[in-house]
C-alpha cells in the first residue's frame, strides 16, 4: 500500500462507519449493483449497492424492497471491507436466488419509487435506511434519471405479501393499517395467518404507527 493510500485510510477512520457513510460515501465512486433476477414479478427486491475506496476496499450496502407495499424492509452496510469480503457476500447472494448486475440509476429507482408508495400507506422505511443507508445513495434529484418503476399490484394497489419477516401479530398490524389507509378492499394480502380470524378491531386506528415504529425498530421489519 502506497503512502497516499495509507494516509487515506487514516482519515477515513477518524469517522466511525455509520458517520462515514452519512458523510462522504457519496464521494466514492458506485462499481457494481446486484439485485435479484426476478424482482418485478416478486415485488421484492434485494438490492446490492458496492462503492470502492482509493484504497481498493469497498464500502457496500444492501436494500430489501417490498415494492408492493412496505418500502425499504432491510439494510445493512460493510465499511471499507477487502474484496475476499465482497466476494464472500456476493456468492452468499448467488446461493439464495439467480442475480443481474443493474444499473444504479434503476437501482436508485426502485428503492425511492418503494418508499413513496409505501409512505402513502403510513410505512415507514427500515430504522437503519433512515439513519445510515440513504446516505449512501445519491440526493434524490435531477442528477439520477427517472426510471418509471411499478408499485403495488397490477392495478397499483399495495399487496400485503408475508414473506417470513413478520410476526402473525405484525401482520395483523400491517392489515389494520391498509385498512385504514387504502381502504377496505383497496389492497391484495397474501398470507397465511393459520386460518386466524382477522379481528378488525385488534387495534384502534391511531394506535399502528407507533406499534410499528417498535417492531421496527427491533429489526422484525
Amino acid at each position: 500500500m502506497s503512502k497516499k493510500q495509507k494516509q487515506n485510510v487514516q482519515k477515513q477512520t477518524l469517522l466511525s462507519p455509520e458517520n462515514y457513510i452519512r458523510k462522504k460515501s457519496r464521494n466514492l465512486p458506485v462499481v457494481k449493483c446486484v439485485i435479484n433476477k426476478y424482482w418485478n414479478e416478486s415485488g421484492l427486491a434485494s438490492i446490492l449497492i458496492v462503492r470502492q475506496h482509493s484504497n481498493g476496499n469497498y464500502t457496500f450496502c444492501s436494500y430489501l424492497v417490498d415494492k408492493s407495499c412496505l418500502g425499504v424492509k432491510d439494510t445493512m452496510y460493510w465499511f471499507n471491507e477487502p474484496q475476499e469480503v465482497l466476494d464472500k457476500y456476493e456468492t452468499d447472494i448467488v446461493e439464495q436466488y439467480e442475480s443481474e448486475e443493474i444499473s444504479y440509476a434503476l437501482a436508485h429507482n426502485i428503492i425511492f419509487a418503494a418508499l413513496e408508495f409505501a409512505e402513502e400507506y403510513g410505512f415507514k422505511p427500515h430504522r437503519d435506511f433512515t439513519s445510515v443507508t440513504q446516505y449512501f445513495l445519491e440526493e434524490d434529484d435531477d442528477n439520477v434519471p427517472l426510471i418509471d418503476v411499478h408499485c403495488g399490484n397490477a392495478d397499483g394497489k399495495p399487496a400485503y405479501m408475508n414473506t417470513g419477516y413478520e410476526t402473525p401479530e405484525l401482520q395483523k398490524r400491517i392489515i389494520c393499517q391498509l385498512e385504514k389507509t387504502a381502504g377496505k378492499g383497496n389492497y391484495d394480502i397474501y398470507i397465511n395467518m393459520d386460518n386466524d380470524r382477522l379481528d378488525e378491531n385488534y387495534l384502534y386506528e391511531d394506535e399502528f404507527e407507533e406499534e410499528y415504529d417498535d417492531k421496527n425498530d427491533n429489526n422484525e421489519v
